[in-house]
């Protein structure tokens, strides 16, 4: 009995990392050709990613859920049925997208929209130690010719859990090659989260803020008044170009003035020549 209260007391006071990297449960039936069938039980660590509607969404890998007869999310004391919407387990890529009723989690992890550079910091949580005591793994991301991975080495009950960069989920724990850890990349997850839901997840206790678009300060009726003064001055002007003509006179063969024309500014101006015959030299 203490032990029991002990285990719900453990539960009930996660952290906000807990609130976000949990804990999943699964049961399996393994049948012998004898006809023998026992019940298994796995457990690995999932990323809460935020809610849809009255659903709450969590990632985790695909081989946590792939033959599972029943799923469970342990979080705020008690085990949450779910179920998977979408599991991808091929190649390089294990996955799996799950919900559960809302549990009304207060933070939930944001899935990165860009893939992390080589270098980078990175943070990976999973539930290798037990499912009441979440670990963390701090390394970096290793970028090779063969992918991206995560550069220290998980354990069994890891599987699942996130791979952090800045505080945003780049990838879900698949497993390791005794060098690495190997994680599915969050941006192909984010886009698959787009594909079934129209959008991303949210947190519930993070609503979207819709910016106003500020008032214009009150006009300066000093400035208007000097500004029309300016603009009355500048009608003036152009009022007298606008009256401006321009004298043109024309002018001899000796030189005198024979004609005086003007012209309105702005106006081309026409010149006509007339053609004078020069009588030949005797």
């Amino acid at each position: 009995m203490v032990k029991t209260l002990t285990i719900l007391f453990v539960l009930m006071i996660t952290s906000v990392v807990q609130a976000q990297a949990l804990a999943i449960r699964t049961t399996e039936t393994e049948c012998t050709p004898n006809g023998g069938c026992r019940q298994l039980i796995g457990i690995g660590a999932c990323a809460y990613v935020g809610d849809i509607e009255s659903r709450s969404v969590f990632l985790t890998a695909a081989h946590n859920v792939n033959q599972a007869k029943t799923i469970h999310i342990g979080y705020n004391g008690q085990w949450w049925g779910a179920r998977v919407v979408h599991k991808q387990y091929a190649s390089n890529v294990d996955y799996a997208i799950i919900e559960t009723q809302s549990i009304k989690a207060t933070k939930c992890f944001k899935v990165a929209e860009a893939y992390p550079v080589h270098g980078v910091d990175a943070v990976a949580y999973g539930y290798s130690n037990g499912v009441y005591n979440l670990r963390s793994l701090r390394a970096k991301i290793r970028v090779t010719r063969r992918g991206r991975y995560f550069s220290k080495v998980v354990a069994k009950g890891d599987s699942g859990g996130p791979i952090l960069v800045n505080g945003q989920v780049v990838g879900i724990i698949s497993g390791h090659d005794y060098q690495n850890t190997i994680y599915t990349d969050g941006v192909l997850i984010r886009r698959q989260l787009i594909q079934i839901y129209g959008r991303l997840p949210q947190c519930e206790c993070e609503p979207l803020i819709v910016e106003e678009t500020p008032e214009a300060p009150p006009a300066d009726t000093t400035d208007l008044t000097a500004l029309q003064g300016e603009l009355n001055k500048l009608r003036v002007e152009i009022d007298k170009l606008n009256k401006t003509q321009i004298p043109v006179w024309i002018v001899g063969a000796d030189g005198e003035p024979v004609a005086k024309q003007t012209y309105p500014l702005g106006d081309p101006i026409k010149l006509r020549f007339k053609a004078v015959k020069q009588s030949e030299a005797k």
